[in-house]
């Protein structure tokens, strides 16, 4: 598959699970991040068809980072 995906999560060991069940079905292009502050900034330096993001994390949590994403037009 061509998409482009985003795994953010503060856990490596999720992060790992995540990114092996993607690739088990057919993704290649996975871009990982540790938390929201990383994953908005990996958002903005290249696109992403599917963001994947867990909900409770430092700096900043899954909700804000859906929010910001959003609001920069993309959705």
């Amino acid at each position: 598959m061509s998409s482009k995906v985003l795994v953010v999560d503060d856990s490596g060991t999720m992060r790992k699970i995540i990114i092996r069940s993607l690739l088990a079905a057919g993704f290649t292009d996975i871009v990982e991040a540790g938390d929201g502050v990383e994953g908005l900034a990996a958002f903005q330096a290249g696109m992403f068809d599917l963001v994947m993001t867990d909900w409770n994390m430092p700096n900043k949590n899954g909700l804000e980072l859906t929010r910001e994403i959003r609001a920069t037009g993309s959705q």
